[in-house]
Parts: C-alpha cells; sequence; structure tokens
C-alpha cells in the first residue's frame, strides 16, 4: 500500500520544497517572526503543520528578499 497524500508535517528540506528555496533559505525564512511556530522538536530538528507552511506562504512577499537593495545605474558614470 502506497500513500501518495503529502505528510501533515513537515521538516526543513520539505518546506525549502514546498516554497521552491534551498534548505539554507528554508531555515532562515523559519526563524522570521512570522513564520508559524514548529509544533515539535525532533532528534531530526524542528518539524512544522503543513497547512500552517501553505497558509503562511499565500502572504509572503517574495520580492523582499533582503540583501543589498539595487543600485541606481542613471547615477553611476
Amino acid at each position: 500500500m502506497t500513500n501518495t497524500e503529502p505528510a501533515a508535517h513537515v521538516g526543513v528540506t520539505e518546506i525549502g520544497e514546498m516554497l521552491n528555496v534551498s534548505r539554507q533559505r528554508a531555515n532562515k525564512l523559519a526563524a522570521r517572526p512570522d513564520f508559524p511556530a514548529p509544533v515539535a522538536q525532533t532528534k531530526a530538528g524542528r518539524v512544522w503543520e503543513r497547512a500552517a507552511v501553505v497558509e503562511w506562504e499565500k502572504g509572503w512577499d517574495r520580492t523582499n528578499v533582503g540583501g543589498r537593495p539595487p543600485g541606481n545605474t542613471a547615477q553611476r558614470r
């Protein structure tokens, strides 16, 4: 018997896959204050409810990724 439904709980690697980002980026996103709190901590790492991550993604502004702002090329000579 094969279960094809996604698991109800996810770790950082699965969050990265869900959000189409690296595991490292998923870890940084999970540290944000607006990210859902993990429901458990196991020896393998933190675990979140998939539904909470999906709901959070709906409000995630992917354009606000941080880092250095783009330079104004008109002022460069």
